[in-house]
């Protein structure tokens, strides 16, 4: 499209675009077919539009026009819009609209609810939030939103997606910036070639995106994350200012100078703290024992609390606070620790990450806030320690998932530098078990089974946070974690070992009924008993993303089966060995003097594969699923 015509498209569109909904021009007949293929909702107009005022001011108007289809689609039927001290909602309403596109109510600010937004691990925030539940229970309808928000502060500014979520589509998606020519940000356009639309007038800089028409797209078995792999706009400022703090993004050595003035001063201690902390490290010889054992003394002595006012969702509190109070947030804790380090003559590195799943990339031509959690980086000698400061239980030198294998940006004394964490490979993270099951004339069992789990295994469905919280806990771990259909648990024990590389060992003694189903004369037995694959990923026709796996794993089953007297062998599956790029995956199986043993080995590393190679691992994973059907049979020759 020429340039010229598309911003004439754009203008016209919004000047007009009142006026089309008073005559129906949102009713739900006009949305193209090929917009509601695999769409819950429809959003007919998506525009974000951020004002620059100055470095201390911005504003951020939202406009979105939404048709629900369904009830899966219900949850963009409740609008809200978040505000702090340092910020406030200046407008905000809501409309519902029918079928036809006719308006049925129309909502104000005094409308909308608020609350505070504090979570439950939070005590101290300052952010609230206005919100408006416009669910209907007939489909389809549609619901306008209008807000407007000022920020005293420039340092958030709103990215561009060009869909906002899985299994929804966009009509109309536009995105407006203006600014003073010395505050304009910078832009960073992902998988796309949509080119933004600039220009210069009466002193103040205009940027613009539209697009329209998006299909919906639906998540890829084992794809990258869905934000991952559509057209998106990456927004980050050059100058930024928050509560006084300014700073230069333009370079991450420049944004870890930024912080680096607000953790300035905040590494004090008392002096008894210092002597103690002395005494408790002298103890030890080498660097490593005693960087333990002032990560041990933070455990020991400090518990996590969400913290979030103002500034100081940013900056931490001073290291005597949290020696007073006894408790702090991921800044708070991590800065403690690097003042205690700091006292014995260790040096250590704020570290800002990005915790959870689907970490962002850090460019390193591109920096940008993408962060939402502290840890401590501690240089030692060729080695690097990570100490995740939040817990009462990791172990010393563990990140786990939460951190583990992403870029993070730590703060040196000489500004930012983006470094990458540990990765926990298939060799770290195993799960070992062995077991022993009587078998019954009838088909049940008595069985032994232990089970080591080690490296992120040993957080598989929360273990590691549950090992510590008595028996009753553990039970119902057990009964909702023990892939066994029918079962009672006789006796449990579990033992953690809280080395760099974690492990749990759980020991199971169980009743397990039809384990084995018997008819006429023949038993049947499927000797996968607790760690069987189930279904496949589906198929997927034109694949649009790489195979992702996302974590390394090894797994090894072997099981002894003690079979009555009565029965003799008559159908033993074939061996299974696979070997190809995605991983291994083998099955051995051998009968000898009524016992039965079966040797399963599973593992693969994490990797990024092409797309074309989705085909090879679905059948690589249906190898899996059908080999862990197998079953063996015995007959009754008495």
């Amino acid at each position: 499209m020429h340039l010229t015509r598309l911003i004439l498209g754009v203008s016209l569109f919004v000047v007009f675009g009142f006026n089309a909904m008073s005559q129906g021009g949102y009713a739900v007949h006009f949305i193209p077919d090929s917009l509601k293929q695999n769409a819950n909702a429809v959003f007919q107009l998506n525009k974000t539009e951020f004002v620059i005022i100055s470095k201390n001011k911005s504003i951020e108007k939202t406009h979105q026009v939404i048709t629900i289809l369904n009830d899966r689609g219900k949850k963009y039927a409740t609008l809200y819009e978040g505000y702090d001290k340092k910020s406030r909602i200046k407008r905000i309403s809501a409309r519902l609209i029918d079928v036809n596109g006719q308006v049925l109510e129309t909502y104000d600010s005094f409308d909308f609810k608020d609350q505070s937004n504090v979570s439950g691990g939070s005590i101290y925030d300052d952010s609230r939030i206005k919100y408006l539940d416009l669910s209907q229970s007939t489909y389809p309808y549609t619901i306008e939103f209008k807000s407007e928000v000022v920020y005293e502060s420039l340092f958030y500014i709103p990215n561009w997606y060009a869909l906002p979520d899985q299994n929804v589509s966009v009509i109309h998606s536009i995105y407006k910036l203006e600014c003073p020519p010395e505050l304009k940000p910078r832009f960073k356009m992902l998988n796309s070639d949509h080119q933004l639309v600039e220009k210069h007038e009466k002193g103040v800089d205009y940027v613009s995106l539209f697009v329209e028409n998006q299909k919906a797209r639906r998540r890829e078995p084992f794809g990258p994350a869905f934000f991952e792999s559509i057209p998106r706009l990456i927004v980050a400022p050059s100058i930024m200012g928050y509560d006084g703090f300014y700073g230069n993004m333009d370079s991450w050595k420049n944004y870890g100078r930024w912080q680096l003035q607000l953790n300035k001063n905040r590494d004090s201690l008392n002096n008894e703290t210092i002597r103690e902390i002395r005494i408790i490290t002298d103890q030890f010889e080498s660097r490593e024992d005693k960087i333990r054992s002032v990560y041990e003394y933070v455990q020991n002595k400090t518990r996590y609390v969400s913290i979030q006012l103002g500034i100081g969702g940013w900056q931490p509190f001073e290291a005597s606070q949290v020696d007073e109070l006894g408790y702090g947030d991921c800044k708070a804790l991590s800065n403690y620790t690097y003042s205690l380090l700091k006292a014995i003559g260790i040096n250590s590195h704020y570290t800002k990450v990005y915790a959870g799943d689907n970490p962002p990339d850090l460019y390193p031509d591109f920096p940008y806030i993408s962060s939402n959690h502290i840890i401590l980086c501690v240089p030692n000698q060729q080695d690097t320690i990570w100490l995740e400061c939040t817990s009462q239980t990791n172990p010393f030198g563990y990140l786990g998932d939460f951190t583990s294998d992403r870029d993070v940006l730590i703060v040196t004394e000489d500004g930012g530098i983006v470094v990458h964490t540990p990765i926990y490979t298939k060799n770290e993270n195993r799960q070992i078990t062995k077991g022993e099951i009587q078998l019954s004339e009838e088909g049940n069992a008595k069985a032994l089974v232990d089970i080591l789990y080690t490296g992120t295994q040993y957080e598989n469905n929360d273990l590691n946070w549950l090992v510590d919280d008595g028996d009753e806990k553990l039970k119902k771990w057990i009964y909702e974690n023990t892939d066994i259909p029918e079962f009672q648990i006789d006796e449990f024990e579990f033992n953690l070992n809280n080395n760099k590389i974690p492990s749990i060992n759980e020991h199971l003694e169980l009743t397990v009924r039809t384990i084995a189903s018997v008819n006429e004369k023949r038993l049947f037995l499927r000797p996968n008993l607790m760690n069987r694959w189930k279904k496949a990923p589906r198929k997927v026709s034109n694949r649009q993303t790489d195979v992702v796996l996302s974590n390394s794993f090894f797994d090894s089953d072997s099981l002894v089966y003690i079979i009555p007297d009565k029965f003799s062998i008559e159908h033993l599956p074939e061996n299974i060995s696979i070997s190809n790029e995605f991983g291994n995956f083998s099955v051995a199986y051998t009968y000898e003097d009524h016992k039965l043993t079966y040797v399963r080995k599973i593992g693969w590393d994490k990797g990024r594969y092409p797309k074309e190679s989705y085909n090879d691992f679905r059948n690589f994973y249906r190898a899996i699923v059908k080999g862990d059907k197998a079953k063996v049979v015995f007959v009754d020759k008495t």
